[in-house]
């Protein structure tokens, strides 16, 4: 036969259920959950991230300028983001009639696209051609004309751009051709996942998009190969000939310590303590003899001490045989 529990056992049952789902809850909420993807696997590593963000914020400095002195007027560019999405993903974003700039690269070969809005190609051909450069409201493709005159500029931005990854690797990227339907432009399989790098152009106050989409094989193919990441690991190793030019330059300027040793001898203690003031030391070298001159402590050339100007000097008549064999 069942027992029949009391008031009191019912109670505390009820007390107890309430305690452990209350604790089970904080447990719950104390607990980190990471969400993630599995449609789209993170393939780039915090450090390819921010190498990839110091050349494009390189390349929105350079162009910026550019730009502005091209305009006549204050540009600014900014990095927005650098994400990682699927081709068809990049394709669906764009809304026609856009401004597609369809590129080639080499080496190593491959393809990316710049889409410009629009409104801001008609703003930068209005500005080149005198204009007073009012906002864009409507949207429309941009004709054949205006795609001449914006080729000059895309050339422009495709040299900063160049320029920015020499810190990475060398390449040459020239127009392909262009195109306002994004349905027309293909250079990756839609399933395929590409590098989309987001910047953002102000110009009074009005703000539009610039974007730049690359094959990720063709961006993992360089930021992965070996010289690449001891870059991103040790720095670079050798320094580039504006580098070399900069520590000349500095070198040139840093001031060095120049002795001249007249001569040596060698007495006692006794002699030493002897010393008075008009005592003369005779020394070992004779007044005819080449004197050792010191640059920095280091005995590098010989020479003979004499006046000049009523200056003491030193003309340097040779150089110490280990300085030349360092020379050679």
């Amino acid at each position: 036969m069942a027992k029949i529990l009391s008031q009191e056992e019912i109670d505390a049952l009820l007390t107890s259920v309430s305690e452990s789902t209350v604790t089970t809850a904080d447990q719950t909420q104390k607990q980190k959950v990471t969400l993630y993807d599995f449609k789209h696997p993170n393939l780039i590593s915090k450090e390819q991230m921010r190498l990839l963000e110091a050349i494009h914020e390189s390349l929105c400095r350079d162009f910026s300028v550019f730009l502005s002195a091209q305009l006549r007027m204050i540009v600014e560019m900014n990095l927005l983001a650098i994400d990682q999405i699927m081709y068809s993903e990049f394709v669906m974003s764009i809304a026609p009639p856009s401004c597609l700039y369809v590129c080639n690269v080499e080496p190593p070969s491959s393809h990316f696209v710049l889409e410009m809005s629009p409104q801001l190609a008609i703003f930068i051909v209005e500005r080149l051609f005198g204009g007073p450069g009012s906002p864009v409201t409507d949207i429309r493709p941009i004709s054949v004309i205006e795609q001449k005159v914006m080729a000059r500029v895309i050339n422009r931005f495709l040299e900063d751009l160049s320029k920015s990854w020499e810190l990475v690797t060398h390449f040459d990227a020239e127009i392909q051709r262009y195109e306002s339907n994004p349905e027309f432009v293909q250079i990756v399989p839609s399933s395929e996942p590409v590098v989309v790098v987001s910047m953002e152009v102000k110009i009074h106050g009005h703000t539009t998009l610039l974007n730049i989409s690359y094959p990720y094989m063709w961006v993992s193919s360089i930021i992965s190969s070996p010289d690449v990441q001891d870059k991103i690991l040790y720095g670079s190793i050798e320094a580039s000939t504006d580098e070399q030019k900069i520590i000349q330059e500095n070198l040139m300027q840093t001031p060095a310590n120049v002795n001249v040793r007249l001569g040596k001898s060698r007495i006692s203690i006794r002699d030493f303590l002897d010393l008075q003031v008009g005592d003369v030391i005779q020394l070992e070298n004779r007044t005819d003899n080449l004197l050792a001159v010191y640059i920095n402590n280091k005995h590098a050339f010989n020479g003979v001490v004499g006046l000049r100007k009523n200056h003491y000097a030193v003309r340097i008549e040779s150089i110490e045989e280990g300085e030349k064999n360092e020379q050679k």
